[in-house]
């Protein structure tokens, strides 16, 4: 389920470029074959994509979490 999610969030970060004095914000990630992709961020839409990110971080931390709770039920069942 949670692997589902991050599919459909949005991946990388946002870095703001200032061109002919106006700031203009790209979101940087990499694709599937390794390139880097910059796109363009409208300013009406940069709060959701900063709440997707962090959607996105939140969902990636639990992911850990569940990891390492696995790793320590399947030790626990080996003893």
């Amino acid at each position: 389920m949670y692997m589902k999610k991050l599919n459909e969030l949005p991946k990388g970060s946002i870095h703001p470029k200032l061109i002919n004095g106006n700031i203009y914000y790209y979101l940087k990630y990499r694709d599937e074959n390794g390139k880097r992709v910059d796109k363009y961020i409208r300013k009406e839409d940069l709060e959701k994509v900063k709440k997707q990110l962090r959607q996105r971080e939140n969902i990636n931390s639990m992911i850990k979490e569940l990891e390492e709770d696995i790793k320590i039920a399947e030790k626990a069942l080996k003893l």
